[in-house]
């Protein structure tokens, strides 16, 4: 694959693993991948099984999100806040907050918080590929089935992406990246964003139509901000 350019056209940040995430209009991204993302995760007390949205899609019906902080609704603070289905908010810290995710996801065992401390890429979706698939299915494609954190529309060929070499440099905005790997995928793409409704036909084009691979893992060395908008090249 040549050299391709193009756009950032959204921007995601998950603060918490399983979780709904926020959109975000800029964040930096640096060596711990994109700033305030999948800080936390949800494990199972007394097991320290972890648990995720495509084991227990009720995961996806709670929200995490940065609120604002110093006049800017992409910054982040000392935690981020939780809000559960029906929109009451908690402080990821609060104590009473365990609990009530327990009870909300049926789990007797009860449930822990814990910082996630193995993020050190970001995910990027090209909207080609995401166009691609929703012509092979023939319905639209929410991009928050693949918790990406950036999306990007550029003049390269859908699924174009998956060749690029290890290492090969992208650049977004004033962020210098180089490609790890494509992302291969489990199969929380198939449920609704919310974990309502699972969709086995958009799971099984993944895996047989595009080698179970949709997005790509970019990493970088120094820290640099990214916004929408932002210019997108890759050489």
């Amino acid at each position: 694959m040549g050299v391709f350019a193009g756009t950032v056209t959204r921007m995601w940040r998950w603060p918490v693993k399983g979780l709904r995430g926020e959109t975000v209009r800029s964040a930096t991204v640096g060596p711990a991948g994109m700033a305030g993302d999948r800080v936390l995760r949800v494990l199972e007390s007394g097991t320290g099984e972890r648990l995720w949205g495509g084991g227990l899609p009720r995961m996806m019906g709670w929200e995490a999100a940065w609120p604002a902080q110093c006049g800017s609704a992409d910054g982040t603070g000392d935690a981020p806040v939780l809000y559960e289905p029906g929109g009451a908010p908690w402080a990821a810290d609060d104590p009473g907050l365990p609990e009530r995710l327990a009870s909300d996801l049926a789990l007797e065992r009860g449930v822990e918080l814990r910082p996630n401390r193995n993020v050190d890429r970001i995910l990027v979706i090209f909207e080609a590929s995401l166009k691609r698939l929703e012509e092979e299915l023939g319905r639209a494609v929410e991009p928050e089935r693949f918790r990406p954190n950036v999306m990007v529309e550029t003049d390269a060929d859908p699924f174009a992406e998956l060749e690029l070499e290890p290492g090969t440099a992208v650049r977004l905005g004033e962020a210098e990246l180089g490609v790890q790997e494509p992302c291969e995928r489990c199969v929380l793409p198939s449920w609704d964003p919310y974990g309502r409704e699972r969709d086995r036909e958009l799971h099984r084009l993944i895996v047989g139509g595009h080698r179970n691979l949709f997005g790509l893992y970019l990493k970088t060395s120094r820290e640099a901000p990214v916004r929408l908008g932002d210019p997108v090249t890759c050489w």
